[in-house]
């Protein structure tokens, strides 16, 4: 039987790896795959649970393996990653009693860091993702960037997948161009939480001749307050709120309206598996200030359809800025450069093809298996 138990986050989606899983799933369900989409975010005060000391992960994987219990052998489960650590006792059932298939999607190593300099640090959360992943018979993510840091904790790279998210070109259709103006805007959409690097990017600005533009964060507020706050000090304490507008990053129609009316892209993050936003903002011909760490260099070729600086780095950011303020027919061409990119790439269909065949294989495992268990 085609059938996948998705454990992802919020649904509907509200950050670029949630979008990921859910295009995943819809496309399965294209395709006839029956499915059943688990949204562990709606058990968030389990979550809460592994902040109890020493015992809280124990207790919030053993409250999920039991809630899950009732999903065994119904067919290949798919999880994501950041869940991982509140699915152990969960993927453990599943593997060894009822031999189901585990995929694991990694959009993300929140704490281990293969540049870590802290050898003992590394060491103990490199040890931690190889357990968290030890269960997973393929591995899913989103770049090669990523792929390396799967494989650097000690996992088989036959067993590690990359493929690229795709764009939602539905979603952002391209608006007239009559939304330019005069006044002229700097776009930054990424949440507002301490590794997109904003922070970096308002005391940029405020570096630099600023002439008319302006510049506009899009982010989620909500979750993220303290960093949210801590944004909005610096835009008071530089004297910027006259220049410097927040929005909302559930208004989806206001961001699709402010990419159409936009001139430059910034996000500096400090460490990225790939960003979505980046292939929204070339598919509205945007160009992108980054930095050269992580995924940013496999979207952003240096001097061709953006810029790359180094992390934390406000005076490299700042001057990146001012030569594409100062320089309008630049602006134009790297923004023509990255929409020819989008436009012959990044498709989810592709995406989406690509994870029916990796599936497609793990069942045809399954029914080797099957076949040599007869035999015997």
């Amino acid at each position: 039987m085609n059938k996948v138990i998705f454990f992802s986050g919020a649904n509907p989606p509200q950050t670029g790896g949630e979008l990921y899983n859910f295009k995943l799933s819809q496309y399965l369900e294209q395709q006839g795959w029956q499915q059943e989409y688990v949204s562990l975010h709606e058990k968030k005060h389990y979550l809460r649970l592994s902040k109890i000391p020493f015992f809280g992960d124990i207790l919030a994987s053993l409250i999920f393996a039991i809630i899950l219990f009732k999903y065994r052998g119904r067919g290949i489960l798919v999880e994501d990653h950041y869940f991982s650590k509140y699915l152990f006792l969960t993927n453990i059932v599943h593997h060894v009693f009822f031999q189901s298939k585990i995929v694991v999607v990694v959009h993300l190593f929140y704490n281990y860091d293969s540049s870590d300099t802290f050898y003992l640090r590394r060491f103990i959360n490199r040890t931690i993702e190889k357990i968290k992943l030890s269960f997973a018979d393929l591995i899913i993510t989103s770049s090669e960037y990523s792929k390396s840091e799967i494989v650097s904790v000690g996992i088989n790279p036959d067993l590690v997948h990359v493929l690229s998210p795709g764009l939602d070109r539905e979603k952002y259709n391209i608006l007239s161009s009559s939304l330019k103006s005069d006044s002229k805007k700097i776009l930054c959409v990424g949440n507002y939480v301490s590794r997109k690097g904003i922070i970096y990017l308002i005391e940029a600005f405020s570096q630099i001749e600023r002439q008319n533009f302006t510049l506009h964060l899009v982010g989620n507020r909500k979750n993220n307050s303290s960093y949210y706050n801590k944004l909005k000090n610096a835009v008071e304490k530089l004297k910027l709120t006259e220049c410097v507008v927040f929005h909302d990053g559930s208004n989806q129609e206001n961001i699709k309206h402010l990419y159409a009316s936009a001139d430059i892209f910034v996000l500096p993050s400090l460490k990225e598996t790939f960003g979505i936003v980046f292939l929204e903002a070339m598919h509205y011909g945007l160009p992108i200030i980054t930095t050269n760490v992580s995924a940013m260099p496999e979207l952003i070729e240096e001097g061709k359809n953006g810029f790359l600086v180094p992390p934390g780095d406000s005076q490299a950011l700042a001057k990146a800025i001012s030569t594409l303020i100062e320089n309008p027919d630049l602006i134009e061409k790297m923004g023509e450069t990255g929409r020819k990119k989008v436009a012959i790439s990044y498709y989810w269909e592709q995406t989406g093809s690509k994870f029916l065949s990796i599936l497609e294989s793990l069942k045809g495992e399954e029914g080797e298996e099957g076949e040599e268990g007869e035999e015997e």
